[in-house]
């Protein structure tokens, strides 16, 4: 088994891989992020306005079962680190979580008959918790295997580029899929139990191929170290400076995703004057135009470096977020353009972070000289979807105490406020306070070759 790795590492580092390799890879963040973003987007939505609980008791469901992910993330991580197999440490919980992940999708969104509202959120808050576990028994060996199948800086970044691109298709489809598959589907119960149908096998087909795809992506062999406990590996990655200011930076980031990912339908409904099937039309303007500009940014971060081409794909972002704040639903060229710069500025969020995590291992790597990637990819994992799951209880509570009115189609105006409020401005502060820890990040490429050299000569 390890000759048979280390043929495969010597045939993959330092050369560009195969563009089926890199595009079947991609292709596993389509089911994820259908997952993440049909939940992020929708859940809070399916209930308050189909099953009729009030907003904080919904965003607080929906906040709980992620605080299992501060635990179950890293652990997962750390197993697949260890895992031994003849198909590698990651590719087998790709395999056998496929089908569970898509059972358990479809079930999300078929509504319970529970006469109280507690039991109801209960009830989704339960399945959500085990939507989640199952995701990151996939997703956090799948985030492992970039640091893997490549060593080379500029590499990574390509590798990530079809990730990202899988992931913004995966969100285009979601987005723009989610509400027309409910109104094909009868609309109300049965319209979002029939999106999960549809979503569920999805999920399943494109977790299966990349899982398939990758059969030959390198990889490494499982860690070995009776030295250093499970919790003083935990103690060992927080150390990791670049780690540290990258997470930080990310997490801030993601809490305002998850209010973009949670509110973009109260926005669209109650700020612009627009039907919720209109995110049929404005999901595609945001996220075709993410995936477009995802090659464009390559060249930039490659050109610029990776610090400074987030930097500016960071402030594009903000300022489109203060800008949306001003809009009025008479503007709607307007607010399309924004949509068109804000998708820009989303694409940079897609790439820049996830190619930027692996080059925080060699750092580790060179610190302990051992190679961590499930812990490091579990750790982040779990800060990226708690922070996730902070946006829809941010948004729930809002509409709460703005006096959404649960099942009307009229709101009050201060609805409207406090979703230009929350939608806007907090995530755009958000945005801009996540630059202030990662001014210290300082893995250039020149570093990360000057790390590289240090670990040859330790070895």
């Amino acid at each position: 088994m390890d000759s048979a790795i280390e043929t495969i590492s010597e045939n993959s580092v330092g050369r560009k891989l195969p563009f089926g390799l890199k595009m079947g890879y991609g292709i596993g963040d389509i089911g994820c992020n259908i997952f993440i973003v049909t939940s992020g987007v929708y859940l809070l939505f399916f209930l308050t306005n189909i099953l009729g609980v009030e907003p904080a008791l919904a965003g607080l469901a929906l906040l709980l079962p992620k605080l299992w992910d501060v635990v179950s993330d890293p652990i997962m991580g750390g197993i697949s680190d260890v895992t031994r197999s003849r198909i590698g440490r990651r590719r087998p919980y790709l395999i056998f979580s496929s089908i569970p992940f898509g059972i358990v999708f479809f079930f999300l969104f078929r509504a319970p008959h529970y006469s109280s509202s507690i039991a109801t959120a209960t009830h989704v808050g339960l399945l959500f918790a085990l939507g989640c576990t199952i995701f990151t028994i996939y997703n956090v060996p799948y985030s492992s295997m970039v640091a893997e199948m490549s060593d080379d800086y500029n590499e990574r970044m390509s590798i990530t580029s079809f990730r990202m691109i899988g992931s913004s298709i995966g969100v285009l489809l979601a987005g723009g899929l989610a509400l027309p598959l409910v109104e094909m589907g009868g609309g109300g119960e049965g319209g979002f139990r029939f999106m999960g149908l549809i979503f569920g096998g999805l999920i399943v087909a494109f977790c299966l191929i990349c899982a398939w795809a990758t059969r030959n992506a390198r990889t490494l062999p499982a860690v070995r170290d009776d030295k250093v406990s499970f919790r003083g590996q935990i103690k060992i990655a927080f150390k990791n400076l670049p780690f540290k200011s990258l997470i930080s930076m990310y997490v801030f980031q993601s809490v305002a995703m998850g209010v973009l990912m949670a509110g973009l339908v109260y926005y669209v409904k109650y700020v612009m004057d627009l039907p919720e099937t209109a995110m049929g039309i404005i999901f595609p303007v945001l996220f075709v135009t993410a995936i477009l500009f995802i090659p464009v940014w390559v060249k930039v971060g490659v050109r610029l470096g990776k610090i400074k081409a987030y930097t500016i794909g960071i402030c594009i972002l903000a300022v489109m977020l203060v800008s949306l704040f001003f809009t009025e639903p008479s503007q709607m060229g307007i607010f399309y353009g924004q949509m068109f710069l804000l998708g820009i500025g989303f694409s940079s969020f897609q790439l820049f972070p996830f190619s930027m995590l692996p080059d925080t291992i060699e750092f580790d790597e060179m610190q302990s000289g051992m190679r961590r990637e499930g812990v490091f990819c579990g750790i982040w994992a779990c800060g990226q979807k708690t922070a996730y799951s902070v946006g829809p209880g941010i948004m729930g509570l809002m509409l709460s105490r703005a006096g959404f009115i649960v099942s009307a189609d009229v709101q009050p105006d201060s609805v409207e406020t406090g979703v230009r409020v929350v939608f806007c401005l907090l995530t755009a502060l958000m945005m801009l306070i996540s630059l202030i820890p990662f001014y210290k990040y300082d893995l250039t490429e020149e570093r990360f070759e000057e790390i590289k050299q240090l670990i040859r000569e330790k070895s």
